[in-house]
């Protein structure tokens, strides 16, 4: 394992982690990306990104940039708030995607950018969909048991919001044309596996149903008796068997798409 860190221009960075394969040769690329509650040493990602480096690819994991947020001294209120967005959310994709593709990240030698694939946990399952929509050299992408997260609205008041979701609806709001998740589905060339756990919250199951309506095309797979978290806790005490069977279905795609 290689750890890196990406400055950014405000101040933040993105801290991660490369995970190699067994052998010599350029290894297909998995992004991975972390929920709005998670990190990247959250409950599974560890081991998730282990077996994937195991079973041949170049793995990336990183915390998005709100992490950094939380511990910068110089950082205020409203922009802690904004690095929280999911706008600002794929920019951190972004920028790990040009740091691969620029050969900035850790051993980059052993990895193929030509051969790429992301994988989205929760609200990074749903931002995922509409970075692969915006991003063609995405050949495969992954989404376990995302889609739009909870928020509260401002049906009630404007006011009693917090700051944090003051700004993450101003971004909703100002974006629905680009987070609709359903038309940028429904538009995605790349290969796609949603795999969704079918003791998840309502409002994702819902979802998922409309992405099965509106993107049939693509693939579905439900991992019975699974909640948003496979079932894991955080801190972790080890992998369950619907957890397996989600790594399991995953490598079985990432192996027929990226080889």
């Amino acid at each position: 394992m290689q750890r890196f860190r990406l400055p950014l221009e405000d101040g933040l960075y993105l801290e991660g982690e490369v995970r190699l394969p067994p052998g010599a040769g350029p290894a297909p690329v998995v992004l991975l990306s972390h929920g709005f509650r998670g990190h990247k040493d959250w409950a599974f990602w560890p081991e998730v990104s282990g077996r994937l480096a195991e079973s041949g690819f170049y793995t990336v994991s990183f915390n998005f940039s709100r992490i950094a947020a939380r511990s910068s001294a110089g950082i205020t209120e409203r922009g802690a708030a904004e690095a929280a967005t999911l706008s600002r959310e794929l920019d951190d994709l972004q920028e790990v995607l040009r740091s691969l593709q620029d050969g900035r990240l850790p051993l980059a030698e052993r990895a193929d950018p030509a051969r790429l694939a992301i994988l989205g946990h929760s609200r990074a399952g749903g931002g995922n969909i509409v970075f692969a929509a915006e991003h063609p050299e995405v050949q495969a992408l992954v989404v376990w048991n995302g889609g739009s997260p909870p928020a509260r609205t401002s049906a009630d008041g404007y006011a009693e919001l917090t700051l944090p979701e003051q700004v993450q609806q101003q971004d909703q709001l100002q974006n629905k044309a680009r987070f609709d998740l359903e038309n940028a589905l429904s538009s995605l060339s790349a290969a796609v596996l949603i795999i969704q756990g079918d003791q998840d919250r309502d409002s994702l199951l819902q979802q998922n149903a409309r992405f099965r309506e509106q993107a049939p095309q693509h693939r579905y797979y439900s991992v019975k008796g699974a909640d948003h978290t496979f079932n894991t806790a955080d801190p972790y005490e080890g992998s369950t068997a619907e957890l397996n069977e989600a790594v399991a279905v995953t490598l079985e795609f990432l192996h027929e798409q990226l080889g």
